[in-house]
């Protein structure tokens, strides 16, 4: 019997319908474990911001999408769902950029670029990566002609291949770091743990870069009467697999390792370059970085000076007798407990 007019549906497939909202909770649930550890444990604010407002969007998009299943031919919530759910992953990436940045102030030395531009750098490439994804996604999935869909799948093809080029630009400078720290002899159980933390999210974010980049192209080989004949879109399966189970293990996985729990909570506190059980408190680099804030915006790595034989312009505050932060060497307590009473002041305690 033929399928009636009113019988079309806008997924290529028969939609799981409580699989929606069992994500929907398991997200829920784990962003309060991530926000009782930003109150009560860990007091890396900008960090869980960041995780908060990822959460928030992909719990939005679950929900749209468990409406949209119910109303197959409703265009505004199946955009909905596609947008919010597209960009929760890229909103989550921000966390390991954050990350990223607090472990390089923690080994200034080490540091290839400035700590506190990872985060900036890497949103904004992001943010640009973003719209332009977004827009495509928006365009394809409302067009009404064969040439409005191609333009929007082509802006999202660009856009999926460039952040592919961002997370193995990420993932190579965790491996720079951790050559220099190994190379330097110089590479504490913390930083390792952190290091393998940022490998393993930063690969799952590239899966799920793949498995979108993937699905653009096929569609975009996909006759207009037919935009589901693409293998990632006629089954719904690999959408929960690669998409959406792999970025749930992710949020899980910073649940499980708290970056809080390995670094400190401020970027003032860096790691003694000599003694790998001593934390010391220095200006932090923005303060020891001479350039100007909008140079270390343009130029974070500081190539400029690099290309023209004048070095890096920061003050190597790391090679100072700076006030110690913390510190599980008897001898070096024993000297601070000694500093603290002639000073009268305690161990500093910062915040972020």
């Amino acid at each position: 019997m033929a399928a009636q007019p009113q019988d079309w549906s806008l997924y290529s497939y028969d939609p799981i319908k409580p699989l929606p909202i069992i994500f929907a909770i398991v997200i829920l649930v784990v962003a309060g474990v991530q926000v009782f550890q930003c109150l009560a444990q860990y007091r890396w604010r900008r960090f869980y911001a960041i995780m908060t407002l990822a959460s928030a969007a992909w719990i939005a998009g679950f929900v749209c999408r468990a409406v949209s299943i119910y109303h197959v031919q409703s265009v505004g919530l199946f955009i909905a769902q596609y947008i919010l759910l597209f960009i929760g992953a890229p909103l989550y990436a921000g966390a390991e950029y954050f990350i990223l940045g607090r472990m390089l102030a923690y080994v200034p030395y080490h540091s290839p670029m400035h700590p506190g531009r990872v985060l900036s750098t890497f949103l904004l490439l992001d943010t640009v990566v973003e719209v332009l994804a977004a827009n495509g996604a928006a365009t394809s999935a409302a067009s009404k002609t064969l040439q409005t869909r191609n333009a929007g799948l082509v802006r999202m093809e660009v856009a999926l291949i460039l952040q592919c080029c961002l997370e193995v630009c990420f993932f190579s400078l965790v491996v720079l770091v951790e050559v220099r720290c190994r190379r330097a002899k110089h590479f504490p159980s913390n930083i390792r743990t952190i290091s393998y933390v940022l490998y393993i999210t930063s690969t799952m974010m590239l899966v799920r870069c793949i498995f979108r980049t993937i699905e653009g192209f096929e569609s975009a080989n996909c006759t207009f009467i037919d935009p589901g004949c693409a293998i990632v879109d006629r089954y719904e399966w690999p959408f929960w697999v690669f998409e959406v189970a792999n970025i749930t293990l992710y949020v899980g996985f910073l649940a499980i390792f708290p970056p809080g729990k390995y670094l400190p909570p401020n970027d003032k506190v860096y790691l003694d370059p000599v003694e790998e059980d001593t934390e010391r408190v220095g200006p932090g680099y923005a303060q020891a970085d001479n350039r100007s804030i909008m140079l270390t915006i343009i130029d974070p790595f500081d190539l400029g000076g690099v290309v023209l034989g004048k070095g890096k312009a920061v003050d190597k505050f790391w090679e100072r007798d700076n006030l110690v932060y913390k510190s599980t060497n008897v001898h070096m307590e024993a000297a601070v407990q000694d500093q603290n009473r002639t000073t009268g002041h305690p161990s500093p305690s910062l915040r972020t």
